[in-house]
């Protein structure tokens, strides 16, 4: 298992289409991003910023097919988009499944900083998915990646609380004893939503403790 490390510069956002969503979440000074659903051309992520994101900003960005403002925290305001990347190849969506669950994402100054955790095929035809959108990626790190000490560190937040709550509501007793539509429902989320989380949940903790 390998761990790459690369950055999307602005001009590699400008080519995806992304640059001018980027900018929007700099200007509402960008707290958090966690990425609930990524199928390498579209993407759900969950962000939070400082400030409130301008509806008709949004509205005109073609990368964004939809969005809502989830809640005011503490810190400022809660998105949730759904983002399509136009200029990825299609095989983006099966490539980046092949990787090890939802890349982490964080958003500088610079750009975007992407992790991508997978076997060195998986993350080389990711790169070069990247490259045939015009967007070539700056590597700063590859590295052999042994996943962590605590397996449920391979999970996201929402990865990790969809499978807990799942496991308190008897969805792995035999037999079962909760449904994913009853976890859905004690989520707020769609079924189909918690079934991929729990899905990729799995993947995740069984790629790190089966040998590969």
């Amino acid at each position: 298992m390998r761990e790459a490390i690369v950055t999307l510069s602005d001009a590699a956002l400008e080519a995806m289409g992304f640059e001018g969503l980027v900018a929007l979440l700099r200007e509402a000074g960008i707290r958090d991003v966690e990425m609930l659903e990524d199928h390498g051309t579209t993407c759900v992520p969950q962000i939070d910023v400082a400030d409130r994101l301008d509806p008709e900003g949004l509205e005109d960005l073609e990368c964004v097919s939809d969005w809502e403002l989830l809640a005011e925290t503490e810190t400022g305001y809660r998105y949730l988009l759904e983002l399509s990347a136009a200029e990825l190849p299609a095989d983006a969506t099966e490539d980046h499944d092949a990787l090890l669950g939802n890349c982490e994402t964080s958003v500088t100054d610079r750009g975007v900083l992407i992790s991508l955790v997978g076997s060195q095929a998986a993350i080389r035809e990711m790169l070069r998915n990247y490259e045939a959108a015009g967007a070539v990626p700056d590597l700063c790190k590859l590295a052999e990646y042994d996943g962590e000490a605590n397996p449920l560190e391979s999970l996201t937040d929402r990865q990790r609380e969809v499978i807990e709550t799942a496991y308190e509501m008897g969805f792995y007793e035999v037999p079962r004893r909760a449904s994913t539509a009853e976890i859905a429902g004690e989520l707020g989320l769609e079924d189909a939503t918690v079934s991929e989380h729990l899905q990729r949940a799995e993947r995740n903790l069984l790629t790190t403790q089966l040998p590969t």
